[in-house]
């Protein structure tokens, strides 16, 4: 019996949002979860909102919903100086030119670092576009920088410090002050 059901595929759970994948019953599946471009994304405001939807009306929510601060839109490939309250944890960007499109820079503090990430908000599915990042902090002679082939796609923004290497370290010995002024550089990758 148990493998007869094995055997058996049926629609991606996505499938009322528009997913015409076919998965294997009652196993986890890796479309599902991540690969999914159906799968839903959470608003990267997630201390005030719950909103999740497609990650292609993310902004749209994100535009009529929250409040923008001046700063926050970027043109792809155009380096620009960022400043962020390290305890703000959150700082969501919004880029522009072509086509717009919702990423997030993060602040983890640790007892004696600080590590820096910049994500997308937008599942794995191949047919997403991928970006990379480029992010430096520079205090007293010193750089700090961090530039990833590729960016990170998530689902939903999380608060624990980033596990993987998708971040930049900057030391406690390297801070002038609870603000970092860094320069943050976007681009697709073709």
């Amino acid at each position: 019996m148990e493998s007869v059901l094995k055997s058996v595929i049926v629609p991606c759970r996505n499938a009322k949002l528009g997913c015409t994948k076919n998965v294997p019953y009652g196993r986890d599946s890796n479309h599902e979860k991540e690969y999914c471009r159906f799968s839903l994304c959470s608003c990267p405001e997630i201390k005030e909102c719950n909103y999740t939807g497609l990650y292609n009306e993310i902004l749209f929510h994100y535009l009529v919903s929250h409040l923008l601060k001046p700063d926050c839109f970027f043109t792809f490939g155009e380096p620009r100086d960022v400043r962020m309250a390290i305890n703000d944890k959150t700082l969501v960007l919004i880029m522009t030119l072509r086509k717009t499109l919702l990423f997030f820079l993060q602040c983890f503090r640790e007892p004696n670092d600080v590590y820096v990430a910049v994500n997308s908000i937008a599942p794995l599915a191949p047919e997403v576009e991928k970006f990379s990042s480029r992010i430096s902090y520079s205090f007293d002679g010193h750089t700090c920088s961090h530039e990833p082939r590729e960016m990170k796609r998530i689902l939903e923004v999380s608060f624990q410090t980033p596990q993987d290497k998708n971040f930049m370290f900057v030391s406690n010995s390297l801070l002038h002050g609870e603000v970092l002024e860094m320069e943050l550089c976007i681009s697709e990758v073709k």
